[in-house]
């Protein structure tokens, strides 16, 4: 992405972060870097734990909607790099809702975050993720 892309945005995204400061710190920063072209393996469990959450689906899907307005602004022929960054970002974030009835799917994300808890403890007391604990 060239430095005009940088900072369309840069102006695109102004604050964005302040909207969305309860989504995990590492989440967003996924986010950031599928827009700036990387691919992002641990980021379409992260959506399917943030789609999925009573307390922060609310959020993730108002960020989904925000990301997909901003996509529609970018304009493709003089932003080409940030509007495939949108779209790529788009693609994760909408896969929870694609495949929402798919247990293979469901599977594959509690088993992701059952071994999360196993290498990190810590998060079997967060009530988000006792959900993964459980056998399905």
């Amino acid at each position: 992405m060239n430095q005009k892309e940088h900072t369309e945005y840069d102006r695109l995204t102004h604050e964005m972060e302040i909207h969305f400061i309860a989504l995990a710190p590492q989440f967003m920063e996924y986010c950031e870097n599928v827009i700036f072209g990387e691919e992002i393996e641990d980021l379409r469990y992260y959506c399917f734990h943030f789609y999925n959450d009573n307390y922060l689906s609310h959020l993730f899907q108002k960020l989904s909607h925000r990301i997909e307005r901003l996509f529609k602004q970018v304009d493709p022929e003089q932003f080409p790099d940030l509007s495939n960054g949108f779209a790529n970002l788009l693609i994760y974030l909408k896969e929870p809702i694609a495949w929402e009835k798919d247990l293979e799917y469901k599977a594959e994300n509690f088993v992701y975050w059952r071994n999360q808890i196993l290498q990190n403890p810590a998060l079997a007391h967060n009530g988000s993720f006792r959900k993964y604990l459980v056998a399905l």
